[in-house]
């Protein structure tokens, strides 16, 4: 009947990550999809989602019944005994969540959800009205956490899986997580005064730590990176649906003939993104192969060429070691499983680095004086920063400074030659490289600016391309919940129904 708080922001820092993350169980599997940075069989091909789709079922219903549930006992609970330092954590992962949830549904219950009992069918919220109390309940998080504790023992401590309970750390995060919401509404309204406050806020000067689930090489209890769990379990080796979207990885390889922006640039992240299965221990492909170029291989988007259905669940290219902790690629090849890798990679949701990009950002579009391609210079460094370090944990080589002064030295050449819109292209280019395994990131991101240019079925001149659908604005609802509400709209469609700040 009563739950110690230690053990509910656990739970909801789990529940709500990894219903964000790139687990088979999270949106971020679908929204990789929809920003062609992976592949796989199934409703995301083709943009055919739907709010039947297990990917939306399932996180909807862990974040509504599982981790927002949590976060408010812990809210209301921690009121109560006067523990104000978890309430201040559990508001700003309160609306961390919610502004995930409206930059992917749009409107969705907020103010009404979870009461239980007290109201089962909650109205859905207008999304720009969800952001304006999400401001608010940021406030309030911070004055929190600024109160007196009670006693040393009802404060967060290892129990806090993201901040450890350091909550310089956490009021840092709030105040950049309020950068980044009105960063996606800026074309929506005049945010200048607001965005100029935070951006000389001095808790922001420095940058933030990290806002990820950190995970350790233990099979039980179970605490690997769900997305390793998922496509290097020997049960499923097989059946791998990760596939690596041929788009994305052109464009890092310097091959892409659809999208030239990084033309003449070979990213130096490549064998830290992506494992090739084919190599010298495993030279040759199970089944008719739809896309291989040199040891990559992988399927194409929405494609109904003759080879598309085969098996190739042991010579597929795999996600790697920074997406999910899984293999480095070090060109012998070879079919993963669980011993390839550590699965101890975090499941990243709003970085340093990005942090920096949306400042980028800010200031290439003039809402800040700051200048756009210093902080460009530090986002990518960042970028590289965070690759060398989960290979350090996984005691591989990193990658040399040499490599990264080369690479960016290369694209800050093509920045500087480039027009305003092309400048702002170039930073969400990067952003979006650097997000691989973050793509709910990514699919906000082009939603408002356009950038980076994204494959189009239409145009990429093979016959076997089948589209029917159009881009997805948002996500479906989880259609079990509009049936049984009698207060839910009508299913939307999802290529015409946007998000509130998506106004391009």
């Amino acid at each position: 009947s009563d739950v110690p708080n230690s053990q509910l922001l656990t739970s909801s820092q789990i529940n709500v990550i990894n219903a964000l993350g790139v687990g088979s169980a999270g949106l971020g599997r679908s929204a990789s999809v929809m920003v062609h940075q992976t592949m796989n069989r199934s409703n995301d091909d083709g943009y055919a989602i739907t709010g039947n789709d297990f990917t939306i079922n399932t996180s909807w219903q862990t974040l509504y019944a599982g981790g927002l549930q949590d976060i408010e006992v812990i809210i209301s609970g921690g009121t109560l005994r006067g523990e104000f330092q978890y309430v201040g954590v559990a508001k700003l992962l309160k609306a961390y969540t919610y502004g995930s949830m409206v930059d992917v549904w749009g409107n969705i219950p907020f103010t009404e959800a979870t009461l239980g009992e007290k109201n089962p069918f909650p109205k859905f919220d207008d999304g720009s009205a969800v952001y304006a109390s999400l401001f608010l309940l940021i406030d309030e998080a911070i004055g929190d956490m600024a109160k007196p504790a009670p006693t040393t023992n009802v404060v967060p401590g290892t129990d806090d899986l993201i901040y450890g309970g350091d909550l310089v750390k956490w009021r840092k995060f709030g105040k950049a997580l309020k950068l980044k919401l009105y960063n996606n509404q800026r074309l929506t309204g005049n945010v200048s005064a607001q965005v100029a406050a935070l951006v000389a806020d001095p808790d922001l000067t420095s940058g933030i730590s990290d806002f990820e689930l950190r995970y350790v090489n233990v099979a039980a209890p179970e605490n690997r990176n769900p997305a390793f769990q998922n496509d290097y379990n020997p049960a499923y080796i097989n059946r791998i649906t990760t596939y690596i979207s041929r788009y994305f990885y052109e464009i890092l390889a310097n091959k892409s003939t659809l999208n030239t922006v990084l033309s003449g640039i070979a990213d130096p992240r490549i064998p830290y993104y992506f494992v090739n299965q084919l190599g010298p221990a495993n030279p040759t492909a199970q089944n008719p192969v739809e896309y291989k170029d040199g040891n990559f291989l992988t399927i194409n988007f929405s494609s109904q060429s003759p080879n598309q259905g085969f098996d190739q669940g042991k010579s597929l290219t795999a996600t790697g070691l920074y997406y999910c902790g899984g293999k480095f690629d070090n060109a012998t090849g070879g079919a993963v499983g669980l011993a390839s890798g550590t699965g101890a990679a975090p499941q990243r949701l709003y970085t340093n680095y990005n942090f920096l990009y949306n400042k980028a950002e800010l200031a290439q579009v003039g809402l800040t004086t700051e200048d756009p391609r210093v902080l460009l210079k530090q986002a990518m460094d960042a970028s590289f920063a965070k690759v060398n370090s989960i290979a350090a944990n996984a005691s591989v080589t990193q990658i040399s400074t040499a490599s990264i002064t080369a690479y960016t030295t290369a694209v800050l050449n093509k920045y500087d030659g480039a027009s305003a819109a092309g400048k702002l292209e170039l930073i969400m280019t990067e952003k979006w490289i650097a997000n691989f395994g973050n793509s709910l990131e990514s699919y906000a991101d082009y939603r408002r600016t356009g950038f980076p240019v994204m494959f189009d079925p239409a145009t990429d001149g093979d016959p076997n391309t089948n589209l029917n659908r159009t881009y997805p604005l948002s996500f479906p609802w989880r259609q079990n919940d509009l049936n049984v509400n009698p207060n839910a709209p009508q299913q939307k469609l999802v290529a015409t129904d946007r998000v509130f700040w998506d106004v391009n």
